[in-house]
């Protein structure tokens, strides 16, 4: 239970991320700026909490994963956020959940789960139907870096435990943030970090690079450790279903009886994917 916790907590705060990337992107801010200031905050947030882990080996791995799930992810789906609502973005998130199983079985060389596959397609159709009202596509392009995004973020999540032998989940989060940020570090001259001088947009990045970005990730690759990739991506669905609530409980926004209905089919599909 305690890396499916991780990976709820991981979950509502990534539900937060997409709302903040839009309102940013809506702003103005240049999708690589707010990517490298956001890991330029969080990097050395997580070697705090890693307690400074010396080096042991596995660069290539570590850059591998750091361009992944670091500067692969974010700059494609800052971008993204530039074309698509919030809703979009995340519903292509919540799609990584079967990508995930299906990509670790194809490389463990097994036949996924049919229960779990078929859990996670009834999540993602409940997902929809919740962010269904708040869907808007301007170019095709936003979900073309969207899926991007998520293939990019479902191989990350399938190959980061290959890192555990050398560094526990905290430590293999700071290194590979730094990797992440190395890799990214060829786009500065074409950032503009001009976009993030307001202080709003610099205290919104400074909020997702400390809980969407540190502590998120530590707590996503602690999750991969305790109960695996497929186990993990399997509650990615629940992403819409908090920020439905959220918005609910804190917003005094309404609930449609089809996000309703569509909330019930989420947490069922991800019941039936997470189980054992």
């Amino acid at each position: 239970m305690r890396g499916l916790a991780y990976a709820l907590f991981a979950v509502a705060a990534w539900s937060t991320n997409y709302l903040v990337g839009r309102f940013l992107a809506a702003g103005g801010a240049d999708p690589i700026a707010v990517s490298m200031l956001r890991f330029a905050l969080a990097t050395p947030l997580l070697f705090i909490l890693a307690r400074f882990p010396r080096y042991k080996g596995a660069a290539a791995r570590l850059a591998a994963l750091g361009l992944l799930g670091v500067a692969g992810f974010n700059l494609l789906l800052y971008t993204a956020l530039a074309y698509v609502t919030a809703a979009v973005a995340s519903l292509f998130a919540v799609i990584a959940s079967p990508v995930t199983q299906t990509l670790e079985a194809l490389l463990a060389r097994r036949r996924p789960r049919g229960d779990a596959i078929l859990g996670s397609l009834v999540a993602v159709a409940g997902a929809y139907l919740i962010l269904e009202p708040y869907i808007a596509v301007r170019s095709y392009l936003g979900p073309l870096l969207a899926v991007s995004a998520t293939l990019s973020w479902a191989t990350y999540t399938v190959l980061v435990r290959r890192v555990y032998p050398l560094y526990s989940p905290v430590e293999a989060s700071a290194w590979i943030s730094l990797f992440g940020l190395a890799a990214m570090s060829p786009l500065a001259p074409a950032s503009r970090l001009g976009t993030l001088m307001e202080p709003a947009a610099l205290l919104l990045v400074a909020y997702v690079a400390a809980v969407p970005g540190a502590l998120a990730y530590a707590a996503w690759n602690a999750a991969v450790k305790e109960v695996g990739p497929r186990r993990t991506a399997a509650v990615l669905p629940l992403m819409p279903v908090l920020t439905a609530l959220l918005s609910h409980l804190l917003l005094g926004e309404a609930l449609m009886p089809v996000q309703l209905a569509g909330t019930a089919l989420a947490v069922a599909g991800v019941y039936l994917s997470a189980r054992r």
